[in-house]
């Protein structure tokens, strides 16, 4: 049968307004219903840091703690939080806690979360291991805590009265939170046009063709077997001991969460794999950090750097074996010899022994007892904001 002869007209849609990139970030060490302690914010192209007070509300104490912030939207649009407490001592002791860090970080494709949370105790009760987003009951039936949900390193909701803290009370330690959205340009205005007149023509006898098949995705491998890859490469360019045992008791953070990688005061620090450099900057324990973001996913954590070089820049390309830094005992690392604090954190979760990893790329690299020999112009320690935080 002959379709319907005729002109018909499309119909114009409105024209797209400009997207303007942003980026906000937002980090607390603590915040709820108690109140806020140390809360910073930026956005646009902005960052700081600072320590969290001695002075904190009613029901909410710890030894130390400390947030940054650093927003891009110029160039590679970035938003970019961590906070983290030590010695948490909450609503009176019902939940206490050694160290408790998050992270938030947003490139413009959605947000990433990491940190973690070490010697959780509900009610006295020591949770190990911690799950991450999993409820853990307070004694009584009274309220709950959840661990390392989204933004939350870890929250506390009371669903009754506890110790004088009413039902509704709702504690957060180390809660970040960052957007980041990429600019566009508007859309061109849709123009009328003219439908084809349509034309008879004879109906197609179906075929009994087989629709073709999807092409299956290819299984990520497992981080054992990809951190063993050629891709990865030693992360320090010169004589190195490995030492620092993951997982060994730490008074500032509750546990050591990488190793420490001894080498002569300068030497300089590379870029594992290739990726891109994030939150690069100054805290009082871990001194001059910065994080690598690998391209496979990976994250990997660097700190006590005596200096940054010139390619560490917040949300620069890395490829693997880039000079970032150089080793040093910047942080509580002062009364140490010099050394570059190594974390692995497979898929951007909690950090794993690096220890099988590191002696696997040292061996590939070879004889590195004598390195490139670069040094930066001046070896400093860094105490004021750097990049972000």
């Amino acid at each position: 049968m002959a379709a319907a002869a005729g002109a018909l007209v499309s119909a114009a849609p409105a024209r797209t307004q400009a997207q303007a990139a942003a980026a906000r970030a937002q980090a607390a060490v603590a915040s709820g219903t108690l109140g806020s302690v140390a809360r910073v914010t930026a956005s646009g192209d902005d960052g700081t840091s600072r320590s969290a007070p001695s002075g904190t509300p009613d029901g909410i104490e710890y030894d130390g703690g400390s947030v940054s912030v650093f927003t891009t939207r110029s160039g590679a649009v970035s938003a970019q939080a961590e906070a983290q407490a030590t010695g948490v001592y909450l609503l009176g002791g019902a939940v206490t806690a050694d160290l408790v860090r998050r992270t938030a970080t947003d490139t413009g494709a959605g947000v990433r979360y990491g940190g973690a949370v070490t010697g959780l105790k509900v009610s006295g009760k020591a949770v190990s291991p911690v799950r991450a987003g999993r409820r853990y009951p307070l004694a009584g039936g009274v309220g709950y805590v959840v661990a390392s949900a989204l933004g939350a390193g870890l929250e506390v909701k009371l669903t009754a009265a506890l110790d004088g803290f009413p039902a509704g009370t709702d504690v957060i330690v180390a809660d970040v939170s960052a957007r980041a959205r990429t600019g566009s340009a508007p859309a061109p205005t849709a123009t009328a046009t003219p439908v084809p007149r349509a034309t008879a023509t004879p109906t197609p006898r179906p075929t009994a063709t087989p629709p073709p098949k999807r092409p299956e995705r290819p299984k990520a491998a497992p981080y054992k077997t990809r951190l063993k890859g050629r891709e990865f490469v030693f992360p320090v360019r010169g004589a190195t001991t490995i030492g620092g045992p993951f997982g060994a008791f730490r008074a500032d953070t509750g546990s050591h969460e990488g190793n420490d990688l001894f080498a002569d005061f300068g030497t300089p620090v590379v870029a594992v794999a290739d990726g891109t450099v994030h939150m690069v900057g100054t805290l009082p324990i871990s001194g001059n950090r910065l994080w690598v973001y690998a391209d496979e996913g990976d994250t990997f954590f660097y700190a006590h750097l005596s200096a940054f070089s010139p390619e560490a820049v917040p949300g620069a390309r890395v490829k693997a074996g880039t000079v970032l830094g150089y080793v040093g005992n910047t942080g509580d690392a002062e009364p140490t010899p010099p050394h570059l604090h190594f974390e692995i954190h497979p898929d951007g979760g909690a950090a794993v022994d690096p220890h099988p990893f590191l002696v696997r790329w040292l061996a590939r690299a070879g004889d590195l007892s004598a390195d490139s020999g670069e040094r930066p112009g001046a070896l400093v320690e860094v105490r004021d904001f750097i990049g972000d935080g």
